[in-house]
């Protein structure tokens, strides 16, 4: 993803630290909830909560919800399943059509006339200058 291999304090970051801060302030937000007033005299009604938590959760439920979803139309036991789903592209899931895996880097310059990479070599050089 990045281009090189980050080093260990990143990768301790990336899988343990910052999913366990994050886990920490829903828990807590959840734990020292009030409900919401106005002008702290009005209380708005559980159906209008419920609703406010309904739309902030739609953006947020995405994302495990098609992990859920890759896992149960995987094929074989279950620890294998989320194996695959976890694995990076080189180790066989891909959330890429199938179309796609196989590519690789293109050769040869992209000719916008599309003769297929049979560009002729450049006839005179561009070069720009910032003062």
């Amino acid at each position: 993803m990045l281009g090189y291999r980050p080093n260990a304090w990143m990768k301790w970051s990336w899988t343990v630290i910052t999913p366990l801060l994050c886990m920490a302030c829903f828990i807590f937000s959840l734990v020292k909830y009030k409900p919401l007033t106005y002008n702290k005299v009005y209380e708005y009604p559980d159906w209008a909560i419920g609703l406010g938590w309904t739309l902030a959760l739609t953006s947020m439920i995405c994302i495990p919800m098609v992990v859920v979803i890759k896992i149960l139309r995987s094929d074989g036991p279950l620890i294998e399943r989320i194996k695959a789903v976890a694995a990076p592209i080189r180790g066989g899931a891909s959330s890429r059509p199938a179309d796609h895996r196989g590519l690789k880097e293109l050769t040869y310059p992209l000719d916008p006339n599309g003769n297929k990479g049979l560009l002729k070599a450049p006839t005179h050089t561009i070069v720009e200058t910032m003062m």
